[in-house]
């Protein structure tokens, strides 16, 4: 791999190159979400069936609404348990990420490991620092390229395989309801189901089964909304003293950005989030305007519809001055 060469991949490939390696390291996004966990889990599972050594190690642990999966086959990167792990495996797995800042303090040991890098995702403009991309910006999540994959490979779907899979088609299609849930995604959860996956005891434990302090976070955030351009763009801020309150952390502000957008009129909205010294801006569009470009604008990027940044440097006032402007000059003029 040289420093700018991409060199992408399809599912038959990927299957195959898995299917090729006996020690290996799966790893996601730092602060992971459905997609990530529910992708790492099936693939675990399916490979580990095929007698593989299959580790998954991540920066951070599962938020708390996924703890119904087995939360033993998730390890938290600790780099004296586990640098020497990830430089002796066969391959390393980057899976819902694109760009190797997303592990934060697992980046130097990933690099420096002499293991093959592989990427498996679904993101829009993949940075280099893997050997070999399995990167499908159409797909509605990883979950449904995890899925092609395991086809391609003759893999079984066992219950946890097929449960996986479907938590992260459920998450990132936003319950099956975003622009990207096209019939082969229904028919990817139609096999699910099959497999033994029960849609109703899933939705409850991801999204009918929180604590009442994110209940009161969620009060603050949205008694704080702000609306901008007439009422076409909203803004969320969530702030650390709100934690502080509340006994909340990031976790639970997973999906907060879709409220801003369940408001009638809205075109566009963004949420903004302090979180170890830095202002995480999540972005979402009802499709007049790509987010993906103005996400860009602030260092981060994802896909045309939902997109996200890490801005460091620049107080919530002054970046939410910046995020509204940036919304309200993309938006379409009205007729």
């Amino acid at each position: 791999m040289t420093d700018t060469h991409i060199d992408i991949i399809d599912p038959a490939s990927c299957a195959r190159e898995l299917l090729a390696a006996q020690h290996i390291v799966l790893t996601a996004h730092t602060n992971p979400d459905g997609d990530a966990i529910g992708s790492e889990y099936a693939l675990f599972h399916a490979l580990r069936a095929r007698g593989k050594d299959v580790r998954i190690v991540n920066c951070d642990a599962a938020p708390e609404n996924l703890s119904f999966l087995d939360e033993a086959a998730i390890e938290v990167y600790d780099s004296e348990s586990h640098d020497a792990l990830l430089a002796e495996a066969d391959l390393l797995v980057a899976m819902d990420f694109n760009d190797i800042r997303r592990v934060r303090q697992m980046e130097e040991a990933f690099r420096s490991s002499r293991a093959r890098k592989m990427v498996i995702d679904h993101h829009l403009d993949p940075k280099p620092f893997a050997d070999v991309y399995c990167s499908v910006p159409d797909a509605s999540s990883t979950a449904e390229i995890i899925y092609d994959v395991l086809a391609a490979g003759e893999m079984e779907i066992t219950h946890p395989v097929a449960l996986g899979m479907y938590v992260g088609l459920l998450t990132d299609t936003g319950s099956f309801r975003f622009d990207r849930t096209t019939p082969k995604v229904h028919r990817i959860a139609a096999r699910l189901l099959e497999a033994g996956v029960d849609p109703t005891a899933t939705y409850q434990c991801i999204f009918d089964d929180y604590p009442i302090r994110r209940t009161q976070l969620l009060g603050m955030i949205m008694a704080g909304m702000e609306q901008h351009c007439g009422g076409r763009v909203t803004l969320l801020a969530v702030t650390g003293e709100m934690f502080s309150r509340t006994g909340t952390n990031i976790e639970d502000v997973e999906n907060v950005v879709n409220m801003g957008l369940a408001i009638r009129g809205v075109e566009a909205t963004a949420t903004l989030t302090e979180f170890e010294g830095q202002i995480k801006v999540s972005f979402r569009s009802r499709g007049g305007i790509s987010v993906n470009d103005i996400a860009g604008r602030f260092g981060g990027g994802g896909h045309r519809l939902a997109a996200g940044a890490t801005v460091e440097d620049m107080d919530m006032q002054d970046l939410k001055r910046a995020v509204a402007a940036a919304l309200c000059e993309a938006l379409p003029a009205v007729a």
